[in-house]
């Protein structure tokens, strides 16, 4: 469990790739209930896009990806380097 989080993004490109790959409709809680989108609608197929560098079809899916895939990045590079630190 402690070297987990060297295998976050690589757990999170599988997990997207898979919502992406076998669900052909939303996977929002909040679309589904409402039918209104939500500001992440879009968010995992943004990333699939980013992903596979279609940077265009990304902010398209949804624009909040500029913000929120360098602050993912961010925030594990920060989890790594706490780890390194503390020994």
């Amino acid at each position: 469990m402690r070297y987990l989080k060297y295998f976050l993004p690589f757990i999170f490109y599988v997990a997207v790739e898979l919502l992406v790959q076998l669900h052909n409709r939303s996977i929002c809680l909040w679309k589904i209930l409402t039918g209104h989108e939500c500001p992440g609608c879009g968010m995992t197929r943004a990333f699939d896009a980013l992903f596979h560098l279609r940077f265009k079809e990304a902010f398209e899916y949804n624009p909040l990806i500029i913000i929120v895939a360098p602050l993912m990045l961010y925030v594990w590079i920060k989890l790594i380097q706490k780890d390194g630190l503390s020994k």
